[in-house]
């Protein structure tokens, strides 16, 4: 086994051009469109019919608390206009309690500000409950809570099962990262085809070495390299550009290892079911951009309309892992809800391993 790691040693060693190739558009790919989405502000036109304009620009105040999103007064018949010529993509009228929001086009940024105006209009009513309760005003109750923000710490959470939290920096960089480390796993473990095809994988098997070393340093090399190239991508994003892993940094270095062991075992699948290299060339690209637009690496799978897709997502690896990694940090997730998608995904690698070495073996007699 040592000796098969140490032959891919040298070689990355040799030519490790493809593999910092992948750690560089990782890299390129996840500040692009991180940082283009982290800095772009939206601006949502809104307007009223019954709240006087103290209630306004009260609501205003708060909703303008989130620094990604604007939200200005606007006349409510120029509005109307606006939205009857689509010159705008949505508008946002609010009333005592309750909201609406029109649209003109289908779009992720409606659910983003549909979940920051539910937030805001649900905190309001818990402080006007309160304010009754306490017989306090809602501004006396706001100071309370400023002046003894830990005595008297409020969270806000919906109870719609469709809200999620988003950060276009952490969707791009799990998103991203978790797709360009299918090629190099994949490749590295097709070394075992171009072995046999060469043949190499028959001298290998003349040698004192057994079978299943053999296959065990294969593998073990490909896993460790996946491995080391998602460290050295999140660990420049944590402490070079500074991107903000909510305290789940070394989480995330242990979440990734079940989806690495499926992304190896897939690799050993798709290289039992190709018959040569250049097959192989085609196969790979093809299911890992198939993969990461179903297994929302490219966008958060919440938004998503389509049951088929959503259905289709549970299927491949790629899903559980932005799930744990997400939950490792923006979710905090508790340790017993990784138990699901990392059994999940230990059952994939089991079986994708299990048939990709078979089907090997069977064509290899």
């Amino acid at each position: 086994m040592r000796t098969i790691l140490w032959i891919h040693i040298r070689h990355l060693l040799r030519q490790p051009f493809a593999v910092l190739g992948m750690i560089v558009l990782t890299v390129i790919f996840a500040v692009a469109t991180g940082q283009v989405n982290r800095t772009s502000v939206m601006e949502v036109p809104v307007f009223t019919e019954n709240l006087s304009a103290e209630e306004t620009n009260a609501l205003l105040e708060e909703l303008n608390k989130e620094e990604s999103m604007v939200f200005q007064l606007e006349d409510q018949k120029q509005l109307e206009e606006k939205i009857k010529q689509n010159a705008i993509d949505m508008a946002v009228q609010l009333e005592e309690g309750e909201y609406t929001i029109y649209t003109t086009a289908e779009s992720a940024n409606i659910s983003i500000v549909e979940a920051h105006v539910r937030n805001v209009l649900q905190t309001e009513a818990v402080l006007k409950e309160t304010s009754l309760a306490f017989d306090k005003s809602v501004g006396e109750l706001k100071e309370l809570i400023a002046s003894n923000e830990d005595l008297y710490a409020v969270s806000t959470k919906s109870f719609q099962e469709d809200d999620f939290i988003y950060d276009s920096s952490i969707q791009s960089l799990f998103g991203f990262s978790l797709f360009f480390v299918i090629f190099t796993v994949s490749f590295t473990v097709s070394t075992i085809l171009q072995q046999k095809q060469n043949g190499m994988w028959n001298r290998l098997i003349l040698s004192p070495l057994s079978k299943s070393r053999i296959y065990l340093g294969h593998l073990a090399f490909s896993f460790l390299l996946g491995y080391a190239q998602l460290v050295l991508i999140y660990t420049f994003f944590e402490f070079v550009i500074g991107v903000d892993l909510y305290g789940g940094y070394p989480f995330v270095l242990i979440v990734v290892i079940p989806y690495l062991f499926a992304l190896v075992s897939l690799g050993v699948l798709i290289s039992g079911l190709v018959t040569n290299p250049r097959q192989l060339d085609a196969v790979i690209p093809l299911i890992a951009v198939s993969m990461a637009m179903i297994g929302g690496a490219y966008w958060p799978l919440e938004i998503v309309q389509s049951d088929i897709l959503i259905t289709l997502s549970k299927l491949v690896p790629i899903k559980y892992g932005m799930d744990m990694l997400k939950g490792a940090t923006i979710l905090d997730w508790s340790f017993g809800q990784f138990l699901l998608p990392a059994s999940v995904l230990f059952c994939m690698g089991v079986l994708f391993m299990g048939i990709g070495l078979n089907l090997m073996e069977r064509r290899a007699e």
